[in-house]
Order: C-alpha cells, then sequence, then structure tokens
C-alpha cells in the first residue's frame, strides 16, 4: 500500500474557537491573538459540525481531500477564507455519514467550485433519518436536502463506496466499521420511540438508525504510523482505529482526531472511561476529541493523557 511522506491537517470547521491555544513545537500550529486582533484578517468561526481538510504528501505529488464540510455551508466558505486556504486543490470531499452537522455544507461548497469534484460516501447516507427527541418532539426526515440528484445537479461526482477507497499518497477511507469492540455502536432502545435517532431502511422498514454509512479517514505515514479521523463515531472511535489497523497493518496511531460521540445525551457516562483506557491500550500518541465528544470528555483526557490530550479549535494545524 502507498504511504505518504507527510501529513497536514487543518480544522475547518469545529464547534469550538479558542484564539489563546497555544502552540505546541512544530507539529501543531494555531490561529492565535495575533490572528484574531489583526484588522487585515476575518477571525474564523465555529458551528456545531466538523470538516478537516487533508492534504498529503507523497514524493513530488500531493492528495488534498476534505472531510466532512461542516453543518453550513456558510462557515465552511468563510472559514476557508479567514485561513487562506486554497480550496481549488482539493481533490475530493469525503463524507463521513448522512447526519447534517458532517454534510451540510456541501451544496454551497460545490456552488464554489467551477469544476467537477469527487464526493464519497456510503450509499446508506441518502435514506430518511428522523430524531425524537427526550420531550417527544420529532425532527422529520431531517437529511432529505442530501441527495445524489443535488449533489450532481451542482457538478459533485458521487462516488458510492462500503470498502475502503484509495485516495491516493496513503489516504484511505475506511469504509464500513465493523462493530466488534463492546461497548460501542448504537444499541436498540428500551422501548419503542424512545429518544435517539432513527431510520427508514431501503427495504422500507423503520427502526434504529445504526449509522451503517459511517466512515473515517486513515493516512498511512511512513516510518512513523497511522492518523485517523473520525466523523462522529457512532461506530465507535475504538473500531474506527482498529479497522484503520485493518487496513494498513499493524501500526503505530499517531494521532486519532474528531468527533468520538461520548456527548451525545443516550450515550452511557461510564464509556468516556472506557474509551480512555482502548485509547491508552492501543498508544494512541495524540488524542483531539473534537464535535460530539462532550465536556467530560474533554475533562478526563485532559487530566489521565496531558501528554497526549490536544485541546481543537477551529484554524488548528496538525503536521506529521
Amino acid at each position: 500500500m502507498f504511504q505518504a511522506d507527510s501529513v497536514e491537517l487543518t480544522v475547518l470547521v469545529e464547534n469550538w474557537v479558542d484564539m489563546l491555544l497555544p502552540d505546541h513545537g512544530d507539529h501543531c500550529v494555531r490561529t492565535g491573538l495575533i490572528e484574531h486582533f489583526d484588522p487585515k484578517r476575518l477571525p474564523p468561526q465555529a458551528e456545531n459540525g466538523i470538516s478537516i481538510l487533508v492534504r498529503a504528501k507523497q514524493g513530488r505529488h500531493t492528495t488534498t481531500v476534505l472531510f466532512d464540510v461542516g453543518l453550513t455551508g456558510s462557515v465552511l466558505l468563510h472559514n476557508i477564507s479567514a485561513l487562506g486556504v486554497d480550496a481549488s486543490a482539493i481533490d475530493a470531499v469525503v463524507i463521513s455519514h448522512g447526519h447534517p452537522d458532517h454534510y451540510g455544507g456541501i451544496t454551497p461548497l460545490l456552488d464554489a467550485f467551477d469544476r467537477p469534484l469527487p464526493v464519497a460516501t456510503h450509499e446508506d447516507a441518502f435514506l430518511p433519518r428522523f430524531a425524537v427527541m427526550g420531550d417527544g418532539s420529532v425532527s422529520p426526515f431531517y437529511n432529505q436536502t442530501f441527495s445524489i440528484d443535488e449533489i450532481e445537479r451542482r457538478n459533485g461526482r458521487t462516488i458510492l463506496n462500503t470498502g475502503s477507497l484509495d485516495l491516493g499518497c496513503g489516504v484511505y477511507t475506511t469504509g464500513y466499521i465493523p462493530r466488534k469492540v463492546s461497548f460501542e455502536g448504537p444499541k436498540p432502545p428500551a422501548q419503542a420511540h424512545a429518544p435517539g435517532l432513527y431510520q427508514v431502511g431501503a427495504d422500507g422498514t423503520y427502526g434504529l438508525d445504526e449509522v451503517n454509512d459511517e466512515q473515517g479517514l486513515i493516512i498511512d505515514v511512513k516510518g512513523k504510523g497511522l492518523v485517523v479521523l473520525t466523523g462522529c463515531a457512532h461506530a465507535g472511535v475504538l473500531n474506527t482505529i482498529d479497522q484503520a489497523r485493518a487496513i494498513c497493518g499493524p501500526r503505530p496511531v499517531l494521532a486519532v482526531l474528531g468527533g468520538f460521540h461520548l456527548g451525545f445525551p443516550t450515550t452511557p457516562s461510564d464509556n468516556v472511561a472506557l474509551t480512555l483506557t482502548g485509547m491508552a491500550e492501543r498508544d494512541v500518541r495524540t488524542v483531539v476529541p473534537m464535535h460530539c465528544s462532550g465536556l467530560a470528555t474533554h475533562a478526563r483526557f485532559s487530566v489521565e493523557m496531558p501528554d497526549r490530550y490536544l485541546q481543537p479549535s477551529v484554524g488548528t494545524t496538525l503536521r506529521f
């Protein structure tokens, strides 16, 4: 399999903006106070979503992949401009799964392009989804604006994958993520129509949204190890790491960043400690919980893994 000589990851969309976070050596550079206060520049914005720009190099070649596109195109496009990102270099977009905080910016992004752009996701990402809240309110068919027709009408080129895709220069999608870690992954509700996420299946049945469309991203860095990206980790962040190693081999894990799905109201609180233990067992060198990971996750990891935990923020760039 191909490997990257180096990779650079820039957080374009995240729930958090913090202009006081320090750099960490050469491998973590922040958009800080100077950039926020500079009247010649736009300060970046935060929203409840995620988008990470990946630039992997192999020799004289570069592959640029946009992993997820946030909740709104307005924030994504604003931050692309604010951070001085050359969006024209994007080779492909990977949508981790069909929830709005991950695909929401796709049509504005495609409208801003003047050429075809590949968009990779799972076919189940387009199946109708519903959200039932604790007070009984329902968000019906909340992903109806996400469709193959809308993508291709805007000159997007849809790639439907269930297995791993080789995107070049050591960048791979995970494809479907097997649910092997016992405490991870969606669990059936105790009663019908309990609070949670639901989906209409391809066969017309209505039930628990198991988010079988979810996939992560892997960058295999030569001589170093794997960088693993998760969208929301509905399938489990440890399951995602294990799938990355199943694809690329039993390599060291340089970093895991993305949503860990530990802040969701129906996720058992014990899962934070179990995930921390699983990260330690897998010897993850840098842990960056983002988006849906929850305050308890940040608090626990920052105290118990202070040398490995890294607080996320829009404008953070990591280099390996």
